[in-house]
């Protein structure tokens, strides 16, 4: 009984550093500006598929994901990305000021980057339009609870890889992807319950 939890957890943790290993390569792939997007989307799609059905080729269905869905998860990424630089520039404009609105806007940044981290499996594996986009980006701003949970799991995967600095190129960017999976299925979850 023990014996087979610990083979279990091992068979996870092998699956994940894989995963892992993967990722890394998608990124490499499309030479880092190209392939960050598609590697994060696959990343987040077969993990999310090794917690419902275990025991596929995990290789072919991330070299399947990172293709289909390739301009998708770039032209998703990059949206969100501009986003967010908007946010930066407003932070760097009001802080050479000065200015109190500088927290406003570094407040308003730190939640724009979690909304896109929950917005982006989302939109990336759903056909929808710029303004359905718009209008889920403007509900996830409102959902801090979900953002305080990306938020704490980031938080804690980031502090479990300093101290132990080995693991981090096997689980970093896999387990924090398969947290964001994990709370933009929360989010899809909270959606699904306000639309019925």
């Amino acid at each position: 009984m023990i014996f087979s939890k610990i083979m279990d957890i091992l068979e996870w943790m092998m699956h994940f550093a894989y995963l892992n290993m993967l990722f890394i390569v998608g990124i490499l792939t499309g030479g880092v500006v190209l392939g960050f997007f598609p590697a994060c989307y696959a990343t987040i799609s077969v993990s999310r598929r090794l917690v419902s059905e275990p025991g596929f080729g995990i290789t072919k269905a991330f070299i399947d994901v990172y293709k289909q869905h390739f301009w998708k998860s770039l032209r998703m990424g990059y949206l969100f990305l501009l986003i967010i630089l908007i946010a930066v520039s407003n932070v760097v404009f009001w802080r050479q000021l000065d200015h109190m609105l500088s927290w406003v806007w570094l407040f308003i940044l730190l939640i724009t980057m979690l909304s896109s981290m929950l917005l982006f499996p989302v939109t990336v594996a759903n056909n929808l339009t710029f303004k359905e986009v718009g209008k889920l980006f403007f509900y996830s701003l409102s959902q801090l609870h979900l953002h305080i949970i990306l938020t704490l799991g980031l938080i804690v995967i980031y502090m479990a890889t300093l101290l132990m600095t080995g693991i981090f190129i096997f689980f970093a960017g896999s387990l924090s992807l398969a947290w964001v999976m994990f709370a933009s299925q929360l989010f899809v979850r909270k959606i699904q319950k306000v639309s019925e």
